[in-house]
């Protein structure tokens, strides 16, 4: 890296969470206007004004930057650094006030995440993961639990309507071989990955901003994030099945059941 030091884009990415924060906590006695998707999930004006702001932010410090957002087109994509940003990761349940919704911020380098932020606004949760680095919550280092068996382990996913006819027999696969199943939390879910409450997260159909910030998150804790068939995961991966474990051993393990199911 020989743009800027890697704290820098820290401070950077970190100001923007703040900004999101601030701007949804904000926003939320007001009723959004809402439009659905082709894949029939909904996005709202908050969604599109965030990402504004956040766009130019990135813009003006970094405008030689990239930058990929869920609801805006791309910018200068296939630059050495990237910004990816989600500004409301869990909009459905932001419309339905349960407060697992937050925003994610990610920077690539050539292609890899490198920085990953998860803002959770209405709890005040944040994990700031950084490529070779330990993984913080609320500033405290963090590492993933310590359970090597499927059979002991808790998985998560978000919802069993993102699965199609095939890839659901995936998931109840896991839910055969797993202790018991936590659903809807959404980003946060992956942050307690990390944070060793929960132990396995599977989801379907994901695109790029909804999993590469999570990456450095899990990593930096001592956890792994790739797809179902065990690859590395990168700004070329598109719409993807992820597969998070705490550690190896459930890794190998759950991948095995779901290559084999």
């Amino acid at each position: 890296m020989n743009t800027d030091p890697a704290n820098t884009f820290l401070k950077h990415g970190e100001i923007m969470a703040d900004m999101a924060r601030s701007f949804i906590r904000g926003s939320i006695l007001t009723k959004p206007k809402i439009e659905y998707k082709i894949d029939g999930s909904p996005v709202t004006n908050f969604d599109k004004e965030l990402e504004v702001i956040l766009r130019e932010y990135i813009h003006d410090k970094y405008p030689e930057h990239g930058i990929i957002g869920e609801e805006l087109a791309a910018v200068n994509p296939s630059t050495e650094f990237v910004w990816l940003v989600d500004p409301i990761d869990g909009t459905l349940a932001f419309l339905t006030g349960i407060p697992v919704y937050g925003t994610l911020i990610s920077l690539l380098h050539d292609g890899f995440p490198i920085l990953g932020i998860i803002d959770i606004p209405m709890t005040g949760d944040r994990w700031v993961g950084q490529k070779n680095k330990k993984t913080l919550h609320n500033g405290r280092f963090i590492k993933t639990s310590d359970c090597n068996a499927l059979s002991k382990a808790t998985l998560s996913t978000s919802s069993p309507d993102y699965y199609d006819e095939i890839n659901i027999n995936v998931l109840k696969t896991l839910q055969s071989a797993t202790i018991q199943t936590v659903y809807g939390g959404s980003c946060v879910a992956y942050g307690q990955i990390a944070s060793g409450r929960i132990d396995l997260g599977i989801d379907a159909n994901f695109d790029i901003h909804d999993f590469l910030p999570l990456i450095p998150i899990i990593e930096g804790a001592g956890g792994l994030l790739t797809n179902w068939q065990g690859e590395t995961l990168s700004k070329e991966s598109g719409t993807e099945n992820m597969l998070a474990s705490a550690n190896s051993y459930l890794h190998d393990e759950a991948l095995e059941k779901i290559n084999n199911h």
